[in-house]
């Protein structure tokens, strides 16, 4: 089938993002003549269940008119899709992440799914699913809303606006691990004080810490 023809539905993919290293490994494996396993589509909506970034490999070698072989299955629901695309996510390819892990859980439970597929599925015991909701759910305008790990000690909380749009640009990283960085970049004397946008953000950052500083105290 044509890659053309294919759909990605992000709404219905396991992971956060597709990552580019991974598109690359592809295509370098593509081009040294390796053959891919089939991608996984949904025959009704030729939406891909499994395989997004094979699609992508294949868009970025030969274009959007190159036709790739696939294996097409049927899915009663959106549901049935979705629990396949996160069981072959997991069961292969690169780790999902906890972050992943507990979009998917939101995701299932938002389609209904049985508690019993989504450990399943996941390869979690319900316990442990148990244990990441409370480590990683806040909620949002009342609505169910997964937490980076920025941002993990939100859990059990109401977002407000900021901290619901912060947790959407946050990375994936402790908080320490930020501020470690800009903290050995002070010690080992490698900030780029040429830089008229560093400074000024470093001047930001004093002023943001000084005023938190005197509320706290």
């Amino acid at each position: 089938m044509k890659v053309s023809e294919l759909i990605l539905d992000y709404e219905l993919y396991p992971r956060e993002r597709i990552e580019p290293f991974n598109v690359t490994q592809m295509v370098e494996a593509l081009n040294a003549g390796r053959e891919l396993p089939p991608v996984i589509i949904d025959r009704k909506s030729r939406r891909v269940v499994d395989g997004f970034h094979r699609v992508r490999a294949y868009q970025k070698l030969y274009g959007l008119d190159a036709e790739i072989p696939v294996e097409v299955r049927d899915y009663k629901d959106d549901a049935q899709m979705f629990a396949d695309a996160v069981r072959l996510n997991a069961s292969h390819g690169r780790q999902l992440s906890t972050y992943d892990r507990a979009r998917c859980i939101a995701k299932a439970e938002a389609l209904k799914l049985e508690p019993e597929v989504i450990s399943s599925v996941l390869n979690m015991t319900l316990e442990r699913i148990g244990e990441m909701k409370a480590q990683r759910f806040a909620t949002y305008k009342m609505e169910p809303r997964v937490l980076k790990r920025t941002t993990a000690h939100l859990a059990g909380k109401e977002l407000t606006d900021e901290e619901a749009e912060y947790n959407i640009k946050a990375g994936g990283m402790h908080q320490t691990f930020y501020i470690n960085q800009v903290i050995a970049m002070l010690e080992a004397d490698t900030v780029d004080w040429e830089s008229e946008k560093v400074v000024n953000t470093l001047k930001r950052l004093n002023g943001l810490l000084d005023k938190a500083m005197m509320v706290r105290a």
